[in-house]
């Protein structure tokens, strides 16, 4: 699984976010909050969903613990913000440089993916991660949680 470097532009989003842990996974009921939602977002660019990880520090694998508290969104892209459904709110991505894996299966495996990216690839790498935020980009090929053909993008911020 070798990652593709991609230089992400900066992109405006609407959705919604909430504060959680792995250990109080909120991410789950948000997603169900926001997808009855979408179609009253305007100005959308495409049809992916971003699944978007803020950190207050710089994300350190080796520190992360099932009780690190971290800004949960899920997003659409949005051409501007000049429309905003009064139950979401606006995030920009300053872009920057990313590494772009594609993570296949089931969320129960998802796991496999991140100790993949984090305790191989990132280690044996020339790069080192960013304090930006993580997301994954969910598109057509992305069929739910628990389907075994499930693909998702996932982006890893990197220096």
């Amino acid at each position: 699984m070798s990652p593709h470097i991609k230089l992400l532009p900066p992109k405006k989003l609407i959705g919604m976010s909430i504060d959680t842990s792995i250990a109080d996974y909120g991410a789950p009921g948000l997603w169900q909050r926001f997808m009855p939602q979408v179609k009253s977002i305007e100005n959308k660019i495409g049809g992916e969903k971003y699944s978007i990880q803020i950190y207050d520090k710089l994300f350190s694998y080796s520190d992360f613990h099932p009780k690190l508290v971290f800004t949960y969104w899920a997003a659409t892209e949005v051409q501007s913000f000049e429309s905003v459904p009064k139950e979401m709110e606006t995030l920009e991505l300053h872009g920057g440089k990313y590494a772009v894996f594609i993570h296949k299966g089931t969320m129960a495996d998802f796991q496999k993916t991140l100790n993949f990216i984090h305790l191989k690839w990132l280690p044996d790498s020339e790069f080192e991660l960013d304090h930006r935020p993580h997301f994954e980009v969910l598109d057509d090929r992305y069929l739910g949680p628990q389907n075994p053909e499930s693909q998702e993008e996932v982006w890893v911020p990197i220096k």
